[in-house]
């Protein structure tokens, strides 16, 4: 059970499934129009989602490791580095997990003859240990870093497929307008539901921020103009969405109005208004568990 905090196992289970739904239901059937054949086979996309899993892994671990002092004030009993496993754990189970997701990443870069592909792995994980041990404590820096690391995941599929295609001389000329901007679309999504959030956090952490020198939105600017920071974030996100559902409309994509309509409207709704009540840092820790769900189901 440890290990399974540490290693954040649900968020890595949506991570993979998240690649395998965009596998399934946009690129295959992209490829199926344009009648082409997709250049990576069961295996080799496995190896592509695994990568990806095993350095998002480690880079949980680590950022456990560098926030234990936080953490600790934050969330007295809660950590699991120190109560359940050694501090040292964190930093080994970052190497390890890391190195191993560089690696398989590289033989993946080797099959495919991609150049470009060797570095994807080494960016990501760079990203993770940046944050951890610089930008987190940055004004702004972290929340985008984050934010960032939330819709790499859904890019990186689509830079994989286009760098593969170009390699096999076989690209979805027919279906690629639509495949970027989908990507573009649910990347920007993500971003913004996660920098959202991180601000969010930031609130409910204010006091181990503060005792280790961060420097973040509410800690420089006060709880009550982060809390109007966050309204204006979210009715401008709220708009784009209600854009969105017009766009998807005229496109005929009802399947994608329908999960913006049911699903994410209500959740921004639901959020603005608790926002509005919002006053003590259990008010807080609710509205982030709000986007922790949207980010699941996002």
């Amino acid at each position: 059970m440890a290990y399974f905090r540490l290693f954040r196992v649900v968020n890595l289970l949506i991570i993979a499934l998240i690649m395998y739904l965009m596998r399934f239901f946009l690129f295959e059937p992209s490829f199926e129009i344009d009648k082409i054949m997709n250049p990576f086979s069961e295996l080799q996309y496995a190896m592509l989602v695994m990568t990806y899993v095993l350095i998002s892994a480690g880079g949980y671990a680590l950022n456990d490791y560098y926030d234990i002092g936080m953490d600790e004030i934050n969330r007295p009993g809660k950590t699991v580095l120190r109560n359940k496993l050694p501090l040292r754990a964190g930093m080994t189970w970052f190497i390890i997990m890391t190195t191993a997701g560089i690696i398989l990443g590289s033989i993946l870069a080797y099959q495919m003859k991609s150049f470009s592909m060797y570095f994807f792995p080494v960016f990501i994980a760079g990203l993770y240990w940046f944050y951890s041990t610089k930008y987190k404590r940055e004004l702004l820096s972290g929340n985008i870093v984050v934010s960032v690391l939330a819709a790499i995941s859904i890019v990186l599929v689509f830079l994989y497929y286009v760098l593969s295609c170009n390699s096999t001389g076989q690209i979805p000329i027919t279906s690629f307008p639509y495949l970027k901007k989908a990507v573009l679309i649910y990347a920007s999504f993500a971003f913004f539901i996660t920098f959202i959030r991180e601000i969010v956090k930031d609130v409910v952490d204010v006091k181990g921020d503060t005792e280790f020198d961060c420097t973040n939105i509410p800690i420089k600017y006060g709880k009550k103009e982060t809390k109007m920071i966050l309204q204006i974030l979210s009715f401008i996100f709220l708009a784009a969405l209600l854009y969105f559902v017009y766009l998807t409309w005229k496109m005929d994509k009802t399947y994608l109005m329908y999960y913006v309509v049911v699903i994410l409207i209500p959740m921004f709704i639901y959020f603005i208004f608790q926002l509005r009540k919002a006053k003590e840092n259990n008010d807080y820790r609710a509205l982030s568990t709000i986007f922790d769900l949207s980010n699941k189901w996002g």
